[in-house]
């Protein structure tokens, strides 16, 4: 059963003078373990779609469904990672991992003893005591990482959350993610506007038309990169075909709107 159920949802935002269609009968599933990208041209509604699987909008119509259970998401089912960290400036690492069971009047012992497993899994354990402006870009990331996971989440929505960073970083800030979430067997959907991303982080691909948002295309990534760390991914023979395949599309809807 899939883990999650996106049916027929559309989103339109009205003015006194005029309305916009963002998001157009958007339907798909994401499945235990699986990671999906959302792809398409600026403006087509990815950030959008995201944050009504979140439930921090209600659609205009449709429904998500977890679990396969009616009703509205329930976000604590949601990790939510951004492309900035948002980590609090004036509280410790340890302090910022610890918001979400901080929230949700969850501190106890065992909360602590999780939230410094986690920085240890993402290697800050030397930094709990630190502040956010005595760390890298990459290294906030990783925080706000384990920020997003201490709450135990069945679902990671990212959006463009490595965007913000150096090349360099990001290639291995992706390496991490992907392979953190392949060991807590998290399911994920991730936002971006890269094609190189999407395809060494996922196990399919949503291509979205220009506004309004529709399903233009769904990909699947060949079996041979999804078993690969992103890095490697890059450099198979497999990895040229699939990227000029949808590259193809996504200049077509760059055309689209001119």
């Amino acid at each position: 059963m899939s883990l999650l159920t996106v049916n027929q949802i559309s989103h339109h935002y009205y003015t006194k003078q005029d309305y916009t269609k963002a998001l157009e009968n958007i339907s798909f599933t994401l499945e235990d373990g699986e990671f999906i990208s959302i792809l398409g041209p600026s403006g087509c509604g990815k950030t959008t779609l995201l944050s009504i699987i979140a439930g921090l909008i209600p659609p205009t119509s449709g429904k998500i469904e977890i679990d396969s259970s009616n009703g509205e998401a329930n976000t604590v089912d949601m990790g939510y990672m951004l492309q900035q960290d948002y980590l609090f400036p004036w509280k410790t690492i340890k302090e910022n991992v610890m918001l979400g069971p901080k929230i949700t009047h969850q501190v106890n012992t065992k909360m602590e003893l999780r939230a410094l497993d986690l920085l240890k899994e993402v290697g800050l354990e030397p930094t709990v005591n630190h502040y956010p402006g005595e760390l890298s870009g990459g290294m906030r990331q990783r925080a706000a990482l384990a920020r997003t996971l201490i709450t135990e989440p069945k679902i990671l929505l990212l959006d463009e959350p490595f965007s913000a960073l150096d090349f360099q970083t990001k290639l291995r800030l992706e390496d991490f993610v992907s392979g953190l979430l392949k060991q807590y067997e998290k399911a994920a959907i991730l936002v971006t506007h890269d094609i190189s991303e999407a395809i060494v982080m996922s196990d399919r691909i949503i291509l979205l038309k220009a506004r309004p948002g529709e399903i233009k295309q769904i990909f699947t990534v060949p079996s041979d990169l999804r078993e690969l760390p992103p890095f490697q991914a890059r450099q198979h023979p497999s990895f040229q075909g699939i990227f000029d395949e949808i590259w193809k599309e996504m200049s077509a809807l760059e055309t689209e709107k001119i």
